[in-house]
């Protein structure tokens, strides 16, 4: 099997650990880094005495050149925005009242949105609004997600998951965010949560008590009732993301180094499992391939799976049969990165017809800024 080559390299100076590119028309392709730096020996406050360690962050935007020459590509910084620490970073995939919006999480418990202006290199994003307080004190947002991904409106829903445990139900309207519900949803830190994006009524969450559930918002919620409460993975549940691609297809993954894929009408067991080693931090679909699935592996580098089901070719993107068999390979791994593999995503912008090249994917690492 041969790796891919790594083309191109960026140090963000902070550790970073997400990465997004811009799913809207560019020059270039754009990315987003989110960085998370904990200053040791420096104290943001006091708690009851105590002294709490300062967390400090940075948004970088991102443009790749190409560089016919070498054959390669260079990156090019164009902005950098000053934040709290960051956890998660995610493009709404719709604009929202004809604005490219972008939702960040952050330490301090808080959930920022960006504006993007795509005529502005220096200027291409700009704070629309915040929450303002977390679920508890001390208490950090470590992922969010829009529920928009495959339907248009001006009023999406942000789901928001906390280090407390708890998940916070968003509603973005007229340039702010309003708290529609919170619940209690796992008894250690909530690391993950996200929409099935062909019913965003329901909410996905994966904890720290190794818990993977759903949850259905038309009501509210009631922490004691979720639609499935499992504990198939065996350790924390990190990553869960709907295939926006194949209705009903689920993508778990978690510390127990395992990558699961559910029909989501029937969540008792896993269709199929496969580890990857090293521990599961994120799990992103291709943007146009309905079985390509691009895995951040924390210790253990990047991967790309294929997630084949039974009776359909790999550009078919009918919904999952019932009781499809379906197949998980690995088709190429990454292991260039020499610390936490974290944040990774696909490029946007696919490549050319008259390009001899794969697909672009960006990966960011922690501790070697890379």
């Amino acid at each position: 099997m041969e790796s891919p080559n790594s083309l191109a390299f960026f140090d963000p100076e902070l550790c970073a650990d997400s990465l997004e590119f811009f799913p809207f028309d560019s020059d270039s392709p754009r990315f987003l880094v989110g960085t998370y730096q904990l200053l040791e020996n420096v104290s943001k406050t006091k708690v009851d005495g105590d002294e709490c360690s300062k967390r400090i962050g940075r948004i970088y935007v991102c443009d790749t050149v190409d560089t016919p020459e070498e054959q390669s590509i260079r990156i090019v910084e164009q902005q950098r925005i000053e934040t709290e620490a960051i956890f998660d970073i995610k493009w709404s995939y719709s604009r929202v009242s004809g604005k490219e919006l972008v939702g960040v999480a952050t330490a301090d418990g808080n959930v920022s949105v960006f504006s993007a202006n795509s005529q502005s290199n220096q200027g291409f994003l700009t704070q629309v609004c915040a929450t303002e307080g977390s679920t508890s004190d001390g208490s950090m947002c470590c992922s969010l997600d829009w529920s928009n991904r495959l339907s248009s409106t001006d009023t999406p829903s942000i789901a928001a998951s906390y280090s407390d445990g708890a998940v916070r139900l968003l509603r973005f309207s007229e340039s702010r965010l309003e708290i529609v519900d919170q619940w209690q949803a796992h008894e250690a830190e909530a690391w993950i949560t996200s929409f099935d994006y062909w019913n965003p009524s329901v909410v996905f969450s994966g904890g720290d008590d190794s818990r993977l559930k759903g949850w259905d918002t038309r009501a509210k919620v009631d922490s004691s009732s979720p639609i499935f409460n499992l504990r198939r993975h065996q350790a924390g549940v990190c990553s869960v993301h709907s295939n926006f691609h194949r209705q009903h297809m689920l993508a778990t993954g978690g510390y127990d180094d395992a990558v699961m894929v559910w029909d989501t009408r029937m969540m008792r067991r896993p269709l199929a499992e496969t580890n990857v080693g090293g521990g599961v931090w994120r799990l992103k679909w291709h943007p146009t391939e309905p079985t390509q699935l691009l895995v951040s592996a924390m210790y253990n580098g990047f991967h790309i799976l294929d997630v084949s089901v039974d009776g359909l070719s790999s550009a078919d993107s009918s919904p999952l049969p019932q009781d499809a068999a379906v197949s998980i390979d690995l088709c190429t791994s990454f292991m260039e990165h020499k610390s936490i593999a974290y944040g990774a995503d696909w490029c946007q912008t696919p490549p050319g017809p008259s390009e001899d090249k794969g697909w672009l994917v960006g990966t960011c690492s922690f501790y070697d800024h890379s």
